[in-house]
């Protein structure tokens, strides 16, 4: 839930058709949810919506990455301060720590499991919450 206590939107990037589909129906049952596969879908999404967390893949599968868009997205100011989690392939502790050092607010590594998924999401909503941010 956000603020005004409906279910909180999330707009989730992820170029792998798959995934996508993975994604939305782990999270459509708990949040509204969103899809963009590219970082000027993922653009034009967040400025005709407002969302309350994003959801990046890194490797975008074109020039700019998930990383990328995260910096266009605080750029705009409605996102400046809206929690962000990396969902990647990339596992380990140095790009856990890269993410963060990033922007991101949380990681998670593919593959993951819907607990693990939830329990990143719930965190930085939670937390942006406490702070004013959700």
């Amino acid at each position: 839930m956000n603020t005004n206590g409906s279910r909180a939107r999330i707009l989730i990037v992820e170029d792998n058709p798959p995934i996508q589909m993975l994604l939305r129906h782990l999270l459509s049952k708990s949040f509204d949810v969103e899809l963009a596969n590219t970082v000027d879908g993922a653009i034009e999404t967040a400025t005709r919506q407002h969302f309350d967390l994003f959801l990046l893949d890194i490797n975008l599968g074109e020039d700019r990455t998930g990383v990328d868009l995260l910096g266009l997205l605080r750029q705009m100011p409605a996102y400046t301060a809206t929690p962000a989690v990396a969902c990647t392939a990339y596992a380990g502790p140095q790009y856990r720590e890269h993410f963060l050092a990033n922007g991101f607010n949380e990681y998670v590594d593919k593959p993951f499991s819907r607990p693990v998924l939830l329990g990143a999401i719930e965190e930085v909503l939670t937390a942006g919450r406490l702070w004013g941010h959700a």
